[in-house]
């Protein structure tokens, strides 16, 4: 699932028009993809001038670690919430 880094967002909606399915919309003047509308087509990344939406790969809060946490999350090898 393609995901918007809020914080390198400009709000240009470049990534809206180059969504074939309406997945993108602003709030907040930031972008951000609706799950449900989303077929991974992956036009949205290379529409995007300041390379804000990310793979799902990418994001640390997606894949259970916590980039706030000392060690991403994880102490003494197992992972912590």
């Amino acid at each position: 699932m393609p995901w918007v880094d809020q914080e390198k967002c400009v709000g240009c909606g470049v990534c809206i028009s180059s969504c074939p399915e309406d997945a993108i919309s602003m709030e907040n003047d930031k972008a951000t993809i609706s799950q449900d509308k989303c077929t991974f087509c992956g036009k949205c990344f290379s529409a995007c001038p300041q390379e804000t939406i990310r793979p799902n790969s990418e994001n640390l809060l997606l894949r259970g670690r916590n980039p706030h946490r000392p060690n991403g999350g994880r102490e003494s090898g197992r992972w912590i919430r």
